[in-house]
């Protein structure tokens, strides 16, 4: 079973994701309306710290609503994105291949292994 948490700390102006485990097409629609909700706190050039340590490849369809709202993060103003893997590859993997017609793999966006550690990197960017 699929699990997410997504929170927004306002006065940093930074959104915070959590994926865990494998996603499936009907677990996505609550992921979805949490990153509305989400996005509609934020002012426009907001970071983003996207937990995928604990991510598994999705279905197909799953994925696709994933990418969706990588597509959503952009159209909102996301400015710059570090993504937590914890070393692990196989959800890294996915995920980059989900997000790399949204994103480009550029300076705006930087890798961390723990959250503590992507908070450091946005704050000293």
């Amino acid at each position: 079973m699929a699990e997410f948490e997504i929170h927004s700390d306002l006065a940093a102006n930074r959104l915070y994701i959590r994926l865990v485990g494998f996603f499936r097409e009907a677990e996505v629609g609550p992921v979805m309306d949490g990153l509305n909700a989400e996005l509609d706190k934020l002012k426009p050039d907001f970071d983003i710290v996207m937990d995928i340590s604990k991510f598994k490849p999705s279905s197909p369809k799953a994925a696709e609503a994933l990418r969706i709202g990588g597509e959503m993060v952009k159209n909102r103003g996301r400015r710059r994105a570090v993504r937590v893997t914890g070393g692990i590859v196989a959800g890294f993997l996915q995920f980059k291949r989900l997000l790399s017609g949204v994103f480009e793999e550029d300076e705006s966006v930087r890798y961390a292994t723990s959250i503590v550690e992507a908070d450091a990197i946005l704050d000293n960017w």
